[in-house]
């Protein structure tokens, strides 16, 4: 008796990776500016002495090419968004991370957020480390890691649902957009040129019909 299997899936999560063609030397530029302005910065997900993180940034005085970036954003995030849903998305905050030779970004959520994401703005160009790291939910993590499903046999080509961590290489001019609820983190920092990284959280205007 032949018996067909028919694999499905649940719940697959969308994220959404995007090329813009700004202007990155500025932009590399006008970060310093913000480092230079803020330099105490905030402690959050940044890890190491080389980890630069900004105050949310609510003053676009002398950075105009990042005025006109995130309203690039603004609009490729609402055009996500309204593929399968009504209503419009309100930038909720942004900032720039820097992050200097050993510095890092811990696995953490934007909770109270629709939409987050990350531009990158310089990678070193000899990179090592730095890469952008999205997570399983971690209960599901551990549930299906190989210490407690077994070993994957011999010659299996792993996919991408059997991984706990996805691995998305840094290149300079990409936008990544996903669900806030999403664990996401950056590896160490192994190179000893700056990358530096604008993200940003948008959220649902709820007064709009």
């Amino acid at each position: 008796m032949n018996i067909k299997i028919n694999p499905k899936f649940l719940f697959p999560t969308q994220y959404w990776e995007v090329e813009l063609k700004e202007s990155i030397k500025e932009l590399q530029n006008e970060s310093y500016i913000i480092k230079k302005n803020d330099q105490e910065g905030v402690i959050k997900s940044n890890t190491g002495l080389n980890g630069y993180h900004s105050k949310d940034i609510r003053n676009f005085e002398n950075i105009p090419k990042i005025n006109k970036l995130m309203f690039e954003i603004a609009n490729c995030v609402n055009s996500i968004h309204q593929v399968s849903r009504r209503g419009k998305l309100n930038l909720a905050n942004f900032w720039i991370n820097i992050s200097g030779k050993g510095a890092s970004n811990s696995p953490h959520v934007h909770s109270g957020n629709n939409y987050s994401g990350v531009f990158f703005i310089k990678i070193p160009k000899e990179m090592s480390g730095g890469r952008f790291l999205f997570y399983r939910n971690f209960n599901d993590a551990a549930l299906n890691s190989m210490a407690y499903m077994g070993q994957f046999k011999d010659g299996y080509k792993m996919q991408s649902y059997d991984y706990p961590i996805i691995t998305i290489p840094p290149k300079e001019n990409m936008l990544l957009v996903f669900p806030s609820w999403v664990p996401h983190a950056v590896e160490t920092n192994l190179s000893d040129e700056d990358r530096i990284s604008l993200s940003f959280n948008f959220i649902l205007n709820r007064s709009l019909p």
